[in-house]
């Protein structure tokens, strides 16, 4: 059973004053930070999946340490990671209701590739349904998580300090979470959100964008062709060019396969 209390005071005792102060102007949220750095928060989202062995039973446990810091948070979102392949659907419901909290980046980041991705990809949800209310939220956070879930649906590995518990339930370095691009629902993201305007939510479209036309340059190609009024130069170029790399990788693996 998982118990919150204990989490944050661990993460405490980790506390560094300069990582706290420079996190601090990096990272805008009113839940705080405490300065932990990025090797012990991993350390510590390990420890307790393999000590604590959290559920969805753990469910006010999780929510109150989402709740308590940046650095608690990370945790929160990691463990949830580690239980989703179990109880995908209610590991979904609470990954969306975090979401409607976001107010920075590095957390949103988290939840949408750890969390909300993984989440469609295992109950089978369209995204746009699901996500409806979070795709027009007033917080950019939030919208920025939604974009981020996509990475979840192409090979790309997992990073950051809150994939920690996953890694130790799956035994891995690496996590991905798909062998391949799973592109007709990586486009209705991409299709909702791409006009949004804010710099943060356009850098996470540019990032997902670029992805998939690395790993599915055909697809990526026709959709970039095909959007009506066109694309906006910024992602157009950023996609051609992953467009001609993602060719040649494919032309170096079927050469290799030959």
């Amino acid at each position: 059973m998982l118990e919150s209390d204990i989490v944050s005071e661990l993460l405490e005792t980790f506390s560094d004053g300069t990582v706290a102060r420079k996190r601090a102007k990096e990272i805008k949220t009113l839940r705080g930070v405490r300065g932990v750095p990025t090797g012990e928060i991993a350390r510590v989202g390990a420890a307790v999946w393999s000590d604590q062995s959290p559920s969805m039973d753990d469910e006010a446990e999780l929510d109150r340490l989402f709740g308590t810091a940046f650095e608690d948070g990370l945790i929160a979102i990691g463990l949830l990671a580690a239980i989703l392949p179990d109880e995908p659907a209610d590991a979904l419901h609470l990954g969306r209701d975090w979401a409607d909290r976001l107010d920075e980046h590095q957390t949103a980041d988290a939840l949408g590739q750890l969390v909300l991705g993984p989440g469609v990809l295992a109950t089978g949800a369209d995204p746009t349904q699901v996500f409806a209310t979070l795709i027009h939220h007033r917080r950019p956070a939030a919208r920025r998580a939604v974009v981020m879930a996509a990475l979840a649906m192409m090979p790309e590995e997992a990073i950051g300090p809150a994939v920690a518990p996953l890694r130790a339930r799956v035994g891995t370095a690496g996590v991905v979470f798909v062998d391949a691009p799973v592109s007709p629902t990586i486009q209705r993201i991409v299709d909702a959100l791409f006009r949004d305007q804010d710099a943060g939510v356009r850098k996470a479209i540019r990032r997902v964008l670029t992805a998939w036309s690395v790993h599915d340059p055909d697809y990526a190609e026709q959709w970039l062709n095909g959007v009506k009024g066109g694309v906006p130069k910024l992602y157009r170029e950023a996609m051609t060019k992953a467009i001609r790399k993602g060719r040649r990788l494919q032309a170096a693996q079927n050469q290799s396969e030959a």
